[in-house]
């Protein structure tokens, strides 16, 4: 691959072939097993955090929890931008285009910048107390995307079993660090330095040490960052559409619940975020098998192979419909029920509303199974286009419907954005898999 300053920094023969023979080993965990462990942890770190969410509002105010939400809403979407989405791009890079130092280069390079943009924004429109609490969780966030990264590496090379280990051990650390503290001191400063400290001990005890063993069967591997001129510009402009697409995911969620809560306030709001909350049980699922498969579909697109690569992108597609159905005819013929008890009678009186709901979550399922493969595709400057109409869609329905149908005119909210994007996601993976099924060349952008 030709970068910027005329210098060749793709790997020979011999480096492409070792990329290879470590995504194609029979000897890796099979998918089934990816699978299995990516689900695990996920469950166990989602369980954790639900705790920890639990525990502020039996031992605080609504205000603190308000205020830890605030840290969230400010410093997630700057730091998620920040990322790139180079754990993607590194798991999905069967061509060994860069290198593992190139990736970490980008990212301790970008990093700082982002969390000055944090302080800035925070100072710039928000008290001195507020501003603690976002830097500290920017801080946080900066910990786990060093993680985030490593995370791509063990991906690429089919170890989901060290990510999955990773996050268990990241669950319970955070349980510790920041549940025990907020426990003892009801202090949200402090609990904020404990889950800095939580998230820092599986990077520096788990993540690193693991990472050091696969870099060792990979020769041309580096841990230590590398800064050259040429590899640095044309990773960061493969990888800033995906920095967009974070950014424009972010945006899918705040604007319906925007609109929701300046037109009928915080507790309509509340009862559509509780009802959507339950569209992310099944969503963990749907992660970690699109997860699990990224590598190996990155693989059969780079080897020109169209038949197993439609095989798995079929099984994707017919697994999120599995689950889309499944929540559907649960909130259909026992959402009452389970609401009811989950929350209480209150919320069970919203059933209807919850079909609507889990209908547009069963949508957002088939897009999220269709992301891997056009991600495997590197289809990057695509799925920008799709996020960036959604957004304008989403913006555009919910000041259509929101004001006069309130909670239900967000859910059939949505239900079209679900739509678009999984008819968006639909032709770009058909498109890249239809020029496989051609022979053509599968280099570059598919998008």
């Amino acid at each position: 691959m030709k970068h910027d300053n005329g210098k060749n920094y793709a790997p020979g023969a011999e480096g492409r072939a070792a990329g290879a023979r470590a995504v194609t080993d029979t000897s890796r965990p099979s998918l089934r097993r990816n699978f299995s462990w990516t689900l695990a942890g996920n469950v166990v770190y989602a369980g954790c955090l639900w705790a920890i969410l639990s525990l502020m509002t039996k031992l605080g105010t609504p205000d603190v929890v308000g205020r830890f939400n605030l840290g969230s809403i400010i410093a997630t979407p700057i730091i998620m931008f920040a990322n790139l989405q180079l754990r993607s791009v590194l798991a999905t890079d069967a061509k060994n285009q860069y290198r593992l130092q190139d990736y970490v280069g980008v990212r301790l390079l970008v990093l700082p910048f982002a969390f000055l943009v944090v302080l800035a924004v925070a100072m710039l429109g928000y008290r001195s107390e507020q501003v603690l609490i976002i830097g500290l969780f920017a801080c946080a966030r900066c910990v786990e995307s060093l993680s985030d990264l490593l995370y791509g590496y063990a991906q690429k090379n089919e170890r989901l079993d060290l990510v999955a280990r990773s996050l268990v051990i990241k669950g319970f650390v955070t349980l510790l660090g920041f549940g025990v503290t907020f426990a003892v001191t009801r202090h949200l400063g402090w609990a904020m330095v404990g889950l800095v400290i939580a998230w820092s001990i599986p990077l520096l005890f788990f993540d690193l040490p693991r990472a050091r063993k696969i870099v060792a069967e990979h020769p041309l591997d580096r841990l230590w960052p590398r800064w050259k001129k040429g590899p640095i510009i044309s990773l960061m402009r493969l990888s800033l559409p995906l920095g967009f697409v974070m950014l424009l995911l972010q945006m899918r969620h705040t604007v319906p619940r925007t609109v929701l809560e300046g037109n009928f306030g915080e507790g309509e709001l509340g009862i559509f975020s509780a009802l959507a909350y339950l569209v992310i049980v099944g969503d963990t699922i749907v992660q970690a098998l699109s997860q699990s498969s990224l590598a190996r579909l990155a693989v059969f697109y780079r080897q020109g192979d169209h038949r197993r690569f439609g095989r798995t992108v079929l099984n994707l597609v017919g697994f999120g419909l599995v689950m889309g159905a499944v929540g559907v005819l649960a909130a259909h013929f026992i959402g009452r029920q389970l609401l009811t008890v989950i929350y209480s009678s209150e919320y069970g009186a919203h059933h209807r509303l919850f079909v609507l709901i889990m209908a547009g979550g069963g949508l957002f399922y088939i897009s999220s199974m269709l992301g891997s493969p056009a991600t495997a595709m590197r289809a990057f400057g695509g799925q920008m286009a799709i996020q960036i109409v959604t957004v304008v869609l989403l913006t555009g329905l919910s000041l259509a419907l929101i004001p006069g149908r309130g909670a239900y005119g967000a859910a059939l909210v949505m239900l079209g954005g679900g739509a678009w994007t999984a008819l968006g996601y639909g032709i770009l993976v058909w498109r890249g898999y239809h020029r496989m099924s051609l022979g053509k060349p599968t280099q570059g952008d598919a998008g």
